[in-house]
This record gives C-alpha cells, structure tokens and sequence, in this order.
C-alpha cells in the first residue's frame, strides 16, 4: 500500500476527482500553486499509477440498465475470485469484498432482458453461496460527487462539473426520452474511457474530425450529463485509509430523509435508496475505526426516530472503482 500523499498532491488529486479534463493552469489557479508545479506533479501521478482519468458514461443516461447493489456470498477462499470475476464484469460500476462478513458487494447495473439468463446461468457457475440483488430506486450521492474535504466550495466551483446532472437523471428514470449519441460520439466516449486527460488534438485525429467539432462534442457530452470525466484514486492516498459499506434500515416512507442525510456528510461517497428492501445503502469513506465509531453514535442519534437498524461493514478490498478494474483483480485471476 502506498503511502498517503503530501498536502499539494491531495489538492492536486481532489481536483481531478472534481473535473478530470481541468488543465494545470486551472487547477494552479485554484489551488494557488504555479503552473509548472502543478503539471509535473500531476503527471508524476498519472504516470506513477496512483491516479487514473478515466469518462464514465452516466448509467441511467446510457442506457446501461436499472441499477442494484449486489451481495454475492461465498467462501473466504472463493472470495477473491468470486470479487475479481464480478469486477470484469460490464454490469459493474464498483466491486469490493468485505472485512467482517465473506461476502462481495457492488453497484451494478442489470438490463431486464438480460437479468435472467446472467442470474440462472452466469452466476450460477460462480461457487457462491448465496445472492441478492436491491433495486437501487434513487441516488443521493454518487461516488462523482463525492469531495474529500480539502478543497474548499468556492474552489470546487471553480471547477465546473458536479454530481447535479447524474442525480436528477436518477430521480427521473423512465420519464424522458434518453437521446443516445451517435456512432462519433461512442467514439469519443470510448477513448475517452482509456484517458480521460486525451487532448482534442488527438481525439480529433482518431474520430478523423474536425478540432472545434470533436471541442464541442466533449462538452456536449459532459454538459448532458451523458459522460463525467473524473479521477480514480484509493482514498487512502488521500489520508482516508478505511472504507465501510453502511446499511439504514427505515420505513419506505423516511427513505428519502436518511439519504438525504447520509449526503449532506462529506464522508459519504455514494449513497442510494432501496425501497424494497426498506433500506439505505451508502460507502463512506473514514480516517479510522474510531471514526467510524463516532460517526455510527450521530447516526443514532440522529436517526433515533427513523431508522429501525444502522449496521456497517468495513471493505477488505476493492476490485473496480469507476468502471476501472484494479490491480488486485488481476493479482487474484494470477493466483
């Protein structure tokens, strides 16, 4: 595990998480920092691995399918290969095994006329012991929107995207006509999917248009809200070395009032109802279990009314963030 990053590197790092196309003059800008520092550390870290500019097509625009959050149970000594098999698989947005529990979780995203013949028979061949799959009805907070405290709100402003777009998308499926990009613009997305940081030169010359043409298409794009392009980066360079998966259960009826609390805290990466299992999902991310203690005991007490179950699980390992499959997938499929 690397060691957590020095002060410019976060800053550095918590700008790309909020738009991975700003420039190093815009983010210099932002931070205070000179140009010249800014683009060699950030290409230090590009370069080095520890972060990853990665467009994300948004899953309700794209029409990827109805998101769930998955558990997939098995034994610990299947764990790693149950984890890293779901991580290849398209339908999954994020996948991580759990500490306390042999089990694997995950956001992923199942087609209705795919759903079966994935669950009866794909599945079935994983040496798994058991299953579940929540419809996620509404997102609070997706994982785009998430900030790890180090940036100010006036300087995320600066910045341009947010979370906005991808959560009123979520609360209006099936409401609006989703127009799909053309065959130029699944292009776009698709090289924009191996290096979010691709310059317009370049896409330019792959798409084989014209450059003011490919500039416009890009913010389209992103301004549909039909691609974000952000970094993925392990929380614990950030100096957040302890994620947990949390569970709220509560009437259907105060759903919408947990998430919206669990959103409100910055520690919460990603959080989204499941109204039929009367329930909250969310994954924070934490300094330590102490922490995570403190944080369970204002949840409590907040929630004292409402909530009929508060329960959290640390993550053991994680296998994809943002639709990039990580290294441990591969150290697993190796093994």
């Amino acid at each position: 595990m690397h060691e957590p990053l020095d002060s410019a590197d976060r800053e550095i790092c918590a700008a790309l998480l909020r738009n991975g196309r700003a420039s190093w003059r815009q983010i210099a800008q932002v931070t205070g920092m000179q140009e010249r520092t800014v683009a060699r550390r950030g290409a230090r870290l590009l370069e080095q691995g520890l972060v990853h500019v990665r467009a994300l097509s948004q899953p309700t625009l794209s029409d990827r399918g109805i998101g769930q959050f998955a558990r997939l149970e098995c034994a610990p000594s299947d764990l790693a290969s149950v984890a890293s098999w779901f991580a290849r698989r398209p339908e999954t947005l994020w996948v991580a095994t759990l500490a306390d529990q042999s089990a694997v979780v995950s956001e992923c995203y199942l087609r209705s006329d795919a759903r079966a013949a994935f669950i009866e028979q794909e599945l079935a061949e994983q040496p798994i012991t058991n299953y579940s799959f929540a419809f996620l009805g509404r997102y609070r907070r997706t994982v785009r929107g998430w900030h790890p405290n180090i940036l100010s709100a006036e300087q995320l402003e600066q910045l341009g995207e947010n979370e906005a777009q991808a959560l009123f998308a979520s609360r209006n499926i099936g409401t609006a006509p989703i127009s799909l990009p053309d065959h130029v613009d699944r292009e776009i997305v698709r090289l924009l999917s191996i290096d979010g940081r691709l310059s317009i030169d370049a896409i330019a010359a792959e798409v084989g248009i014209a450059k003011p043409t490919a500039r416009r298409r890009v913010l389209q794009l992103q301004q549909s809200d039909y691609l974000s392009i952000r970094a993925v980066i392990d929380p614990a360079l950030l100096g957040f070395p302890l994620e947990a998966s949390l569970t709220v259960e509560a009437p259907v009826s105060r759903l919408d009032e947990v998430a919206t609390l669990l959103a409100e805290d910055w520690r919460t990466r990603w959080a989204a109802e499941a109204p039929g299992t009367r329930t909250v999902h969310a994954l924070l991310t934490l300094e330590s279990h102490l922490e995570l203690h403190e944080t369970l005991r204002r949840l409590d007490q907040r929630l004292a009314s409402v909530a009929t179950r508060i329960t959290a699980s640390p993550i053991l390992t994680h296998y994809k963030r943002s639709d990039v499959v990580l290294q441990t997938a591969d150290n697993a499929v190796v093994a």
